[in-house]
């Protein structure tokens, strides 16, 4: 459920529905989807939501693959935790974990304010509920942290003979902290061996200090290596879950970081709704922050989008000698070299096949491979090179768009060590490749074809054999959940549905081409049938496949090198990628009707995909614009802002 579906499709859909109904109904299916078979590298496939490992953060013993993690407010039951440590975060945290569950109380949810209420009693479960939830769905590739609220060292001390081997520490209240710290002391295993302890802190600070003392009494004492700052808890019992920016949860992360010192591992757990949220608490002092609510309101791609943040903070105070490194190595030892020679011998190739698609129509080895001369195919029917030019100027405008879109995603996005350029590429380029096996059944074969087609399949070989550079070059990414950001969504999805579009019509064509050859409107605009054409030459029709089926695998290979962009890589700030899309889109789509009108091949019905196809590109780039290509000055000034609180 990335961002561009659950903005645009299911958050109206689930909050039409009760809370409760809304959230175990998401959960549940994602659940469902992460333990069916290879169902985690489809989460991983949608999202492609993997930290960078620049993002990786140590501190008194803990490490975290991301400072981004997940409370466990959203999913108290454990439903979908496969699922939900695919997302990008570095921990997990789980629980309440009590000695006796009860059914929790309700949940009310306000989409004005993003606020989120939950009454008590609490959702939660049992230590051994978890336990077997996480052996039979673990083990996970993130550490989990069990959030306890034992009231006596005897239930502290079952809680932990159940979880100790399962989980990496523990969320423990502060007022609760000595029960649970007697327990830990009677723990068999070693000092080593025995998950962390971090207490939480619950609402403002006193006017005494009390709770801010004890925070510090236990840090000093070594009972807990951080501190865990949380929304407070009303007096009867409920819980209100709302944006940073209508609490004081930064000045207590100041003033809990200035009393504790540097080295205890501070979490800020209010209200995370944006990356900017997640700036703000860095620079007060927190060390992770801990999503729960935002994750309702921004979407499963909110921890996504804040490693994006997170890493051009990172990747803008490394030295500049460190971000050349990549730029100097050899061009021919680099992926995206052969990936640019092949898209650059893709264009080459397409204007040269529209050039003699609209002249000559056919080349000498056509007429050498099929037996029938350029005269000899006017002679079969009036109206057949017209019909071959339709066919070959279609597939040379495919094939420029396929060039375009591997050379940008050569030089903007795998020169710059994007990895999701990488794979979108390959992944392109072999269903392209596998294609030209697709008309040999008619025993067509073309040997100019199979040549270049060797060439180029060489440059995919050396794409995928050369190295990939570091990440670097990146633009500076959103930071709130704003109107260009919200249009976007609708842009992406635009995109994705063209992306899957081309790729299920490239597979018809492929169908088409590999058995019936020719549809209806094919043989109207003709005037003939598909007996008197296969009458009029054995290698006629083979000749027409030999077109059709090249298209069908183009069109594949485009639609690949579309929806896999459209994916993965729309960030704010990504005007090459947008321009690439539009421009590819464009070429392809004019040609295809210029040429139709030109050969007065003009049927609506024939065309309809086409007129289809240019407006849902426009859609697209018209709603995603703003978002990917137009300048945004206030989010310039921001980062600029922010970057020089870093250097300083």
């Amino acid at each position: 459920m990335p961002d561009w579906t659950y903005q645009t499709v299911f958050r109206p859909t689930l909050f039409r529905l009760r809370p409760e109904t809304g959230r175990n109904l998401a959960l549940g299916a994602m659940g469902l989807l992460s333990r069916l078979p290879l169902g985690k590298h489809v989460i991983q496939l949608m999202g492609h939501m993997r930290p960078d490992r620049r993002l990786s953060f140590e501190r008194n013993g803990l490490e975290f693959s991301t400072r981004v993690g997940l409370g466990c407010e959203l999913d108290s039951q454990l439903k979908a935790t496969p699922a939900l440590a695919e997302f990008g975060f570095g921990y997990l945290e789980i629980g309440p974990v009590v000695r006796r569950a009860s059914e929790p109380g309700p949940v009310e949810l306000d989409v004005a304010s993003e606020t989120i209420q939950l009454a008590a009693p609490r959702a939660a479960l049992t230590a051994d509920v978890i336990r077997k939830r996480i052996e039979q769905d673990g083990p996970f590739a993130v550490p989990l942290f069990a959030r306890i609220e034992s009231d006596s060292t005897v239930e502290a001390a079952e809680t932990c003979r159940e979880l100790n081997p399962l989980v990496d520490g523990y969320f423990v209240p502060i007022n609760k902290l000595d029960a649970i710290a007697s327990a830990f002391d009677e723990s068999p295993e070693s000092m080593s061996d025995r998950p962390a302890l971090l207490g939480v802190v619950e609402g403002p600070f006193g006017q005494d200090d009390q709770t801010l003392r004890r925070c510090v009494e236990a840090v000093r004492a070594g009972q807990i290596a951080g501190v865990v700052v949380a929304e407070e808890s009303q007096p009867d019992g409920t819980r209100r879950l709302e944006p940073a920016a209508a609490t004081d949860v930064l000045h207590r992360i100041r003033r809990l970081r200035a009393a504790v010192g540097s080295q205890p591992v501070v979490i800020d757990s209010v209200g995370i709704h944006s990356p900017a949220d997640v700036l703000d608490a860095i620079e007060a002092g927190a060390d992770l922050v801990q999503v729960a609510s935002g994750l309702v309101f921004a979407g499963p791609g909110l921890p996504k989008r804040i490693n994006e943040a997170l890493l051009y903070l990172t990747m803008s105070s490394e030295t500049q000698a460190d971000a050349d490194v990549d730029a100097q190595a050899r061009w021919g030892g680099q992926s995206w070299f052969w990936t640019f020679l092949m898209g650059l011998s893709m264009l080459v190739g397409g204007l040269m096949a529209t050039v003699i698609a609209a002249t000559r129509v056919v080349m000498p080895y056509d007429e050498w491979a099929s037996g029938l001369s350029r005269e000899q195919l006017a002679q079969i029917n009036d109206r057949l090179l017209p019909f071959m030019t339709h066919d070959r100027v279609t597939l040379a405008g495919t094939m420029l768009a396929v060039g375009i879109l591997y050379v940008t995603l050569a030089v903007w996005g795998m020169r710059r060590g994007l990895h999701w350029a990488y794979v979108s590429v390959v992944v392109s380029a072999l269903s392209g490749f596998i294609s030209f096996f697709s008309f040999l059944g008619f025993g067509y074969f073309d040997p100019f074809h199979a040549f270049v087609t060797a060439i180029l399949f060489q440059f995919l070989l050396l794409t995928m054999h050369s190295e990939m550079p570091n990440r670097h070059g990146m633009e500076a990414p959103d930071l709130w959940n704003d109107a260009r950001w919200k249009a976007n969504q609708w842009g992406q999805l635009a995109f994705v549905v063209h992306g899957a579009i081309l790729i299920a019509a490239g597979v018809v064509i492929s169908s088409v081409g590999m058995t019936s050859v020719f549809v209806p409107e094919d043989l109207e605009f003709m005037q003939t049938t598909a007996a008197e054409l296969s009458g009029a030459h054995p290698q006629l029709v083979p000749l027409v496949a030999h077109d059709r089926a090249t298209f069908g695998g183009m069109l594949i290979a485009c639609g690949v090198a579309t929806l896999l962009p459209a994916l993965w890589g729309f960030r704010r700030g990504q005007a090459w990628l947008w321009w690439s899309l539009m421009l590819a889109g464009n070429v392809a789509y004019w040609a295809t009707m210029l040429v139709h009108w030109k050969v007065g091949y003009d049927s609506l019905m024939h065309l309809l995909p086409a007129y289809g196809g240019l407006l849902l590109l426009w859609t697209g780039g018209g709603l995603s614009y703003r978002h990917l290509a137009a300048r945004d000055r206030r989010l310039e000034d921001e980062w600029h802002r922010r970057l020089q609180i870093t250097r300083s």
